[in-house]
């Protein structure tokens, strides 16, 4: 039977602790953009059917995705807050930093990026979402709490975690308020926000291989019984190389859905640019 008692003990059970606090606050924004949409915004309580000829009240599902898409703006700028400063700040320590530094930033970054997982998770429940969402939260969470729980690595969880950044901007892109509303969605603001997006999926998500190599040569210099003997999570050799390997599926993984996340943004993008319509026109004049 799993042993789950070193989450009720020492700075652990803070731990547990501040995520639930967070998760709450999850909630909050949730409440918040509940209220605020029935209030401002009609698309909110109705859609159009699917032949569009008239209205339709939205579903419970429909209300879910539109306030948890605007809560995730809210959390997400502070998780990259947090993530941003703790990489800035332990990257100076070199190796010694990375594998045993435990800051203010990398321990707010990582319980409210874990709650904010958990949170999301509930939202799927009712929000009609397919498996891989759970499956991206599910190695997130495995990921974030290994490194926060053992207190070890968190500078590669912060700095893997970057990529939370891009949940800002794709917040805005796909949040209710904004692309339900004309004068919005037909903005140049718009159309810079959905670049900036692109722009940084290309700079934080598409080189986490790049993160993952740094992470492996780390290991395999100064691992367990190897150099300054440092790089490692857990001090049981066979644990230690289960974890690397979680490490490198969980990478593989969101690498993945990143590249197939990019594709789709890039092609929405060149729409939005009315970079294809013209290529199909220039195709239908020749």
């Amino acid at each position: 039977m799993l042993d789950l008692s070193f989450l009720t003990e020492g700075a652990n059970k803070e731990y547990v602790e501040l995520i639930a606090k967070y998760y709450l606050l999850c909630g909050v924004f949730h409440i918040f953009s509940s209220v605020v949409s029935a209030a401002c915004f009609p698309a909110y309580k109705e859609k159009d059917n699917k032949d569009k000829t008239a209205k339709v009240p939205t579903t419970l599902a429909d209300k879910i995705n539109w306030d948890y898409t605007n809560a995730s703006i809210l959390y997400c700028v502070m998780i990259f807050y947090y993530y941003t400063a703790a990489v800035l700040e332990i990257a100076p320590l070199g190796l010694e930093g990375r594998w045993t530094a435990n800051t203010f930033n990398t321990t707010h970054g990582i319980t409210l990026h874990i709650a904010s997982s958990l949170y999301e998770t509930t939202c799927y429940l009712f929000a009609n979402k397919g498996l891989v969402f759970y499956l991206h939260h599910i190695v997130t969470v495995g990921g974030c709490g290994s490194m926060l729980f053992f207190g070890r690595a968190s500078y590669w969880c912060c700095l893997l975690g970057l990529v939370e950044g891009t949940n800002i901007p794709l917040g805005f892109v796909l949040g209710g308020p904004f692309r339900t509303t004309p004068a919005i969605k037909n903005s140049l603001a718009y159309k810079v926000n959905g670049i900036l997006l692109w722009v940084m999926y290309l700079v934080i998500r598409i080189p986490i291989p790049y993160s993952m190599y740094l992470l492996h040569k780390d290991v395999n210099e100064h691992g367990l019984g190897k150099g300054d003997n440092i790089a490692w999570v857990f001090d049981d050799a066979t644990q230690n190389t289960m974890w690397v390997a979680y490490m490198d599926v969980v990478g593989l993984f969101l690498w993945g859905l990143s590249l197939m996340w990019f594709s789709q943004i890039t092609s929405g993008m060149l729409k939005a640019l009315g970079v294809g319509a013209k290529a199909k026109v220039a195709k239908k004049a020749a």
